[in-house]
């Protein structure tokens, strides 16, 4: 597949009061850049429904060298390839308008069949041709805190309004939710810089959600479960603004 460029002019609704891109908007980027790409090659959202099949985000690995402002023009930059027989590896950047790449993603991605809710396998999809050849983009490595100072828990019902096109809660939802519920004393004046978000089970409007947030230095792990099963886990690393 080519590589994927579409011009974007950041809009209030995708900032803060910071007047910045908010993280979870960045990843609404990546889902949106994904089903552009993908339709552009004939294996987006119709293709796939055709087939009794939906593509879901399994991981996602996100870096905020600098996050864009208000008004600001950048181009959203995609391109992919296979990570293994079950999984499609997508890399998004936004680049701002001197070139330089501020934000990236390193997405996983699989194609689920729609009645087993099981992944299929890329060898029995004909139609699928995606490239082997996989760069990496983001190479530095997350380490993972395995102490914590702080702990505290938030609990609420999964909204409707998450809800996106394949039913469940759209992956954006759960760093949302992460960033909303997290207690105001726990990094302060910080912003985050990397973002990890495994996706374990589907979540549904109504289903209630517990979030088990973890501070240890300059990062917050994040357990995000409902009815006892783990839906979702976020690590982010934070850096002062």
């Amino acid at each position: 597949m080519e590589d994927l460029n579409i011009k974007h002019r950041v809009t209030s609704y995708d900032c803060g009061a910071d007047h910045l891109l908010k993280p979870d908007c960045f990843m609404q980027y990546c889902q949106e850049a994904a089903e552009t790409h993908a339709s552009a090659n004939d294996l987006g959202y119709e293709w796939s429904m055709s087939n009794h099949l939906i593509w879901v985000e399994v991981q996602g690995d996100f870096r905020f060298i600098r996050r864009p402002s208000w008004k600001e023009e950048v181009t959203i930059r995609s391109n992919t390839g296979k990570a293994s027989a079950l999984q499609a590896r997508r890399f998004v950047e936004l680049i701002d308008k001197d070139g330089n790449s501020i934000a990236q993603a390193d997405l996983l991605w699989v194609l689920i069949d729609v009645e087993t809710r099981r992944p299929t396998p890329f060898k029995r999809l004909s139609h699928v041709n995606i490239p082997d050849e996989c760069p990496a983009l983001i190479d530095e490595q997350l380490e993972i805190a395995t102490e914590f100072s702080q702990t505290a828990t938030s609990e609420f019902v999964a909204p409707r309004r998450d809800v996106d096109f394949n039913g469940h809660i759209n992956n954006s939802a759960y760093l949302t939710w992460v960033l909303e519920t997290l207690p105001t004393d726990f990094l302060p004046g910080a912003a985050p810089y990397r973002v990890r978000v495994n996706f374990k089970r589907e979540t549904f409007a109504g289903h209630p959600i517990c979030i088990e947030h973890r501070l240890a230095g300059n990062q917050t792990q994040h357990s995000i479960t409902s009815d006892g099963e783990l839906r979702a886990e976020v690590i982010i690393e934070w850096k002062e603004a």
